[in-house]
């Protein structure tokens, strides 16, 4: 019952099942945009939302993306992708995300002992297709956690997963593009291990939701982009509906290297966020920002990704 209290703590914090801090957002842009990303453009970083994508990528792409969130939590991601021959492209990232020490309590709210946990994704992709833009895409994703259950950090849990994402993505006209994306379709599962540092050791399995997503991204008049997705969370198709959550994403170009974006859940989640691309010794910069209000009353968090391309 202890274990299943401090699982039960994790949960709630990250607010879904396992792998949700892979959901949050890779990039500021991502998150300003509320993630209704799966049939845009390629964007550095934009891999994570469908690696299908890569196809349309140019040169040698960076990015760095820094969240300094409320709660003492935190998430930096890393990303490299490139052009390869034949209308392809490859990406490699890898994402961190961790919240630090808090209190766990007990069902009567006492103290019981100090919490953090850990998170690491490394993402491997690889997307093809035509001249057009339209294309197809898979991603090897591989998931490290950690949490620790005490302040000596005796008691230790360990996940480790390997799982795969597929992804499509068809351009109808200039105006509109759509695709699709199905996550951990094959292995998905996390394997935890348990170690109360007493030479003992437990383990067992968890599942991560089957996720499909299904959007769109239009441009309904110059200059901007409305971006519409709906996602299909399926956590055990033949015990339990599906839950569904509806994303929408506007982007404004005011400038021709600035924008502003807004975007909205249907868990009542607004986020608003801008970017701004300036050349800097002959290096064409992007500099996105978003700023995460919180949908639980956890504060503020503000949102910061840095990319450039070669």
């Amino acid at each position: 019952m202890k274990n299943l209290f401090f699982i039960l703590i994790i949960i709630g914090v990250i607010q879904s099942s396992p792998g949700a801090s892979y959901e949050y957002g890779y990039s500021a842009r991502s998150v300003s945009l509320s993630s209704a990303l799966v049939a845009d453009t390629y964007n550095t970083m934009q891999s994570f939302s469908n690696p299908s994508v890569l196809n349309q990528c140019k040169g040698q792409n960076y990015g760095l993306s820094y969240f300094m969130m409320s709660l003492d939590r935190s998430l930096q991601t890393f990303y490299y992708s490139r052009k390869l021959a034949g209308n392809a492209g490859i990406s490699a990232a890898v994402l961190r995300s961790s919240i630090g020490n808090f209190m766990g309590k007990d069902s009567f709210n006492n103290p019981t002992n100090e919490l953090s946990n850990s998170d690491y994704y490394g993402l491997l992709s690889f997307g093809v297709g035509s001249k057009s833009g339209s294309g197809i895409g898979i991603s090897m994703k591989i998931h490290y956690s950690n949490l620790y259950v005490n302040e000596l950090h005796v008691d230790k849990y360990t996940g480790s997963s390997i799982t795969v994402d597929f992804g499509g993505l068809m351009k109808v006209n200039p105006k509109l593009r759509i695709g699709f994306k199905i996550q951990n379709f094959i292995n998905p599962n996390i394997n935890w291990d348990i170690d109360r540092g007493d030479g003992l050791s437990n383990t067992y399995d968890e599942s991560y939701p089957l996720i499909i997503s299904f959007g769109s991204k239009i441009k309904a008049w110059t200059p901007s982009n409305i971006y519409i997705q709906k996602d299909m969370h399926m956590v055990d198709i033949n015990k339990s509906p599906y839950q569904e959550n509806t994303k929408l994403g506007y982007e404004h170009i005011i400038l021709e290297d600035f924008l502003l974006r807004c975007g909205f859940q249907s868990n009542k989640n607004y986020n608003f966020g801008f970017g701004y691309k300036f050349n800097f010794n002959q290096f064409l910069v992007a500099i996105d920002y978003a700023i995460d209000l919180g949908s639980k009353n956890e504060g503020i968090s503000h949102l910061f990704t840095w990319s450039t391309s070669l």
